[in-house]
């Protein structure tokens, strides 16, 4: 697995709001966790909840993206942009870890203050 072509081709498919595509970096038994929100465990259902988040926003735009690579963990920085239905939007910084398992995500955490997202 090469860093940079793994972190890019999980934000576009964030970007290009392919909650499947997303679905395919995660281990089938795998943890979706973003911000606050209780954790969704399993491939199909994490594919859904994504699905569900994707639809709920006219778009989606990462940018400035930072990533280290431990061994087992991949951390990764950057400032997200999320257009709403309306038209208006909210640029965020985000971080997350993503803690590896044969050479996919098995935990994937988003580390942000999205409070004022759907305001």
């Amino acid at each position: 697995m090469e860093l940079k072509s793994f972190v890019t081709e999980v934000y576009q498919s964030i970007d290009n709001a392919d909650a499947t595509k997303f679905a395919s970096f995660i281990t089938p038994n795998g943890s979706f966790r973003f911000a606050n929100n209780p954790a969704v465990t399993g491939n199909k259902a994490i594919d859904a909840y994504v699905d569900g988040f994707f639809k709920s926003l006219k778009g989606i735009n990462h940018t400035g993206l930072e990533y280290w690579n431990t061994g087992d963990a991949i951390f990764v920085n950057g400032t997200v942009k999320y257009t709403r239905h309306n038209s208006t939007s909210l640029e965020l910084p985000f971080s997350c870890t993503w803690k590896m398992k044969d050479h996919l995500i098995d935990q994937y955490l988003i580390f942000i203050d999205s409070s004022e997202l759907y305001q």
